[in-house]
């Protein structure tokens, strides 16, 4: 007998030392769409970025309170005309091959942004930086010329890549950063698998596998989690079933205010819709109040612009365009087109964005415009939203993450901008958006060039404003260290730090 219990000690250390036998923590973090893709240079969409973030890393992150958080870099230093920008990164860091990180894997991953001949959706956040200088292995200088005063802020969304294989690397199925999980599997619209890296430079995971899993309808989400199946989610949650939820035991339910609305964007290509009157009259057909107050129940807050009025650079007295089926016709008549519209709106399979397409649809119909709503796969609206041919006239979308009004609207409407998805353009909006990169956060003038950039937006009209979104959080009793990040993106960017204890 004292042979044979010896030998199951053994046994059970030989499978502990190779990693078998052994019960590991697994978290099953839910989604409200699956990713489209993996490469953090070539897309912006939130739910690619909140799997990123668990495997790869930025130079710095926002904190909860959109405050600047050291991460791969420990800390940073202006030149004093504010133009240079001294990094010095942290020691001990490798990628998930093995790579150590130096300040070329900084200089490489700006450099492709940067690159015109890459395909970039993020190239706008960079396009101030004008130099990246390697001072030795450990600090890396980035000049931005003119001073653009929201470089911070983007530099906190550029995940940093390999410099030797980033360009051989198939990103999309085999993502390699620093982060505190590594990439195991992709199994789309069914799971995508991480599990901790053991060489992470900060704390090791406390849960060893995280299995995300992408569940578009808003009920069978809310029905795995509750029958334990899902440890978490962030993103939508059925509107009415909030208030049951945050008195449910067992269950945690975290609220934030977030960065972020809901639009309809117009396509400037189509000739109907490049009227002004035309996208007017559309705005004029979205009841934003009732849609907040019925099919939101309240989560969020009513849509009137880029900005949220929470903002100090928030214009009052923007155009705006409330629910007003008579004047809207009145402006399509304006327009020659009393006798009737025909055009195509796109989404995606979100609950809610499908609810607002057939709102939109009913209500076009009774001014005269033939709506026909495509409800797509979210990766497959995304390239056809993103994608060359550019196939749509309208489309229900999100933009999130506007911690300044430069990533509010720069990118968007700016011509040519990177996700100026719809060809808008305005030159006298081109020069103050530009202006409002040079100016200092929070003065009189940058507030006033923002308001002005809103003004005239508002007047053209490019997008038809819904909502600013809320963002929500679900989490059972047994997991501990989590809470809903207002800015969506980032939300897992320290599921590392997560306890479960069931």
């Amino acid at each position: 007998m004292l042979i044979r219990r010896m030998s199951l000690v053994l046994v059970t250390a030989l499978l502990a030392s190779l990693g078998l036998g052994v019960a590991q923590t697994q978290l099953v973090v839910s989604t409200v769409a699956e990713a489209s893709g993996l490469d953090p240079r070539r897309l912006n969409d939130v739910y690619s970025y909140q799997r990123i973030y668990t495997m790869m890393e930025p130079l710095i992150v926002f904190e909860k309170d959109l405050a600047y958080r050291p991460r791969l870099a420990t800390d940073w230093t202006f030149s004093e005309d504010g133009s240079v920008i001294t990094f010095n990164l942290r020691e001990g860091v490798v990628f998930h091959h093995g790579k150590p990180l130096t300040a070329d894997d900084v200089k490489y991953t700006i450099e492709w942004v940067l690159d015109e001949d890459n395909p970039s959706l993020i190239r706008n956040l960079y396009a101030n930086i004008s130099d990246v200088t390697i001072i030795d292995d450990l600090t890396v200088q980035i000049t931005v010329d003119p001073t653009n005063v929201w470089i911070m802020n983007s530099l906190a969304r550029l995940h940093i890549l390999p410099s030797d294989i980033g360009d051989t690397n198939d990103w999309n199925t085999n993502p390699i950063g620093t982060g505190p999980f590594r990439f195991v599997e992709w199994v789309r619209d069914d799971r995508m698998v991480v599990e901790a890296f053991d060489d992470y430079w900060g704390e090791r995971g406390n849960v060893d596998r995280v299995v995300f899993r992408p569940i578009t309808e808003d009920g069978t989400r809310l029905l795995s989690f509750e029958a334990g199946e899902i440890d978490l989610f962030h993103g939508q949650v059925t509107p009415g079933e909030v208030p049951r939820l945050e008195t449910t035991d067992g269950i945690t339910v975290t609220r934030s205010t977030g960065l972020g609305h809901a639009y309809l964007g117009f396509n400037f290509r189509n000739e109907t819709l490049a009227n002004d009157a035309v996208r007017r009259a559309m705005a004029h057909l979205i009841p934003s109040e009732g849609i907040v107050a019925r099919v939101l129940n309240g989560i969020g807050t009513l849509g009137v612009g880029p900005i949220s009025p929470e903002s100090i650079y928030f214009a009052d007295d923007i155009p705006r365009y409330p629910y007003d089926p008579e004047r809207a016709r009145a402006l399509l008549a304006e327009a020659g087109l009393g006798d009737g519209v025909a055009v195509r709106l796109h989404t995606n399979e979100n609950p809610v964005r499908i609810q607002i397409a057939e709102i939109l649809q009913f209500e076009a119909a009774q001014a005269g415009i033939d709506i026909d709503v495509t409800i797509e796969e979210f990766g497959a609206f995304i390239d056809r939203i993103l994608g060359p041919d550019k196939d749509f006239d309208l489309f229900i979308l999100g933009w999130s993450g506007n911690v300044d009004p430069d990533y509010a609207t720069y990118g968007l409407f700016k011509t040519g901008g990177d996700n100026n998805y719809i060809a808008y353009g305005n030159p006298e909006i081109d020069v103050l958006l530009d202006l409002g990169r040079t100016l200092p956060p929070g003065s009189d003038e940058s507030i006033a060039t923002y308001q002005q950039i809103q003004r005239l937006l508002m007047s053209d009209v490019p997008f038809a404003f819904i909502n600013n979104t809320e963002e929500i959080g679900v989490v059972q009793d047994w997991v501990d260290g989590w809470s809903v990040h207002p800015y969506a993106s980032a939300t897992f960017q320290d599921l590392h730090l997560v306890n479960k204890t069931r």
